[in-house]
């Protein structure tokens, strides 16, 4: 496998990611500071879903807020692994 399918960082597809919504573009933004204070992604990938739930619960949520919130709800092994070893020590 070349370094071309390098798995995108949770950084890398926030950057990529342009909402409309300033609530939803707002939350991006905290997410990418957090992650460029040194935040682990499994942490701040957890906050951003329950943000983006509250807004689709309210039907707040805009069609791109939509995508992104199933993308980021679409398993990945290495955060998953650690939310489930977080989890069981605790």
């Amino acid at each position: 496998m070349g370094s071309s399918h390098k798995k995108k960082t949770l950084r890398e597809k926030l950057e990529t990611a342009r909402l409309e919504e300033p609530v939803e573009q707002g939350i991006l933004n905290s997410a990418m500071e957090r992650l460029d204070n040194g935040e682990k992604e499994w942490a701040v990938l957890k906050e951003m879903k329950v943000q983006f739930r509250k807004l689709a619960l309210n039907q707040e949520l805009s069609q791109k807020g939509l995508s992104l919130y199933t993308e980021l709800q679409r398993p990945d092994p290495d955060v998953d692994m650690a939310l489930s070893s977080i989890t069981w020590f605790q």
